[in-house]
């Protein structure tokens, strides 16, 4: 072999080890960064934000109503961990029709039916992905447990939420439940 190839090869396997040690690092850096962003929004106690029912500004008595009956609906009764909730049978439960039900969750909450329903779903998936309880579940049998029928829709609405992947945030839990080492039990 003449000292041209030696010389390619060389420099060729020395991109490479840069390249690899460079994707590591960066993944290291990335985990790291993910869980600094989790420890400080449990710190700040806003994992997934929760639905501001302020009442106090609605003038509308019936509408004030309507959104008291819908939070005990959602916090207590906890609706919508039922896959097949439509805004119909929400309205029915409430007295009213969709088109008012919708307009008093646009106005008064600002935010559209299927975004409460996502909001509340994800809140449960943080819930029950937190529990060691349930980190040995399929990531299918969560999803359903929080009013999911589908693992795909889950799956894109808590990534959109939260800006991890379902895996990843229980797997980060899993860190956390996971006792560390000292190093006093390193020296024994």
């Amino acid at each position: 072999m003449n000292l041209t190839a030696i010389i390619i090869i060389s420099v060729l396997a020395a991109s490479n080890i840069a390249f690899i040690v460079l994707f590591v690092h960066s993944r290291w850096a990335y985990h790291k960064l993910m869980q600094k962003n989790l420890c400080q929004e449990e710190k700040e106690d806003v994992l997934v934000e929760i639905v501001k029912f302020d009442t106090d500004s609605v003038r509308d008595a019936q509408e004030c109503q309507m959104l008291e009956k819908l939070q005990v609906l959602l916090e207590e009764e906890k609706v919508y961990l039922d896959p097949t909730l439509s805004i119909q049978d929400l309205a029915k439960r409430l007295a009213t029709n969709r088109t008012t039900l919708s307009h008093v969750i646009n106005t008064h909450l600002n935010q559209n039916f299927a975004s409460l329903l996502n909001s509340y779903r994800i809140k449960e998936a943080v819930r029950l992905l937190s529990d060691p309880q349930y980190f040995q579940e399929k990531m299918e049998v969560v999803g359903e447990l929080c009013g999911y029928n589908n693992r795909q829709v889950f799956h894109a609405a808590f990534k959109k939420e939260m800006g991890i992947t379902p895996n990843h945030f229980r797997n980060i839990n899993k860190r956390k439940d996971t006792p560390k080492h000292s190093e006093e039990d390193d020296e024994s």
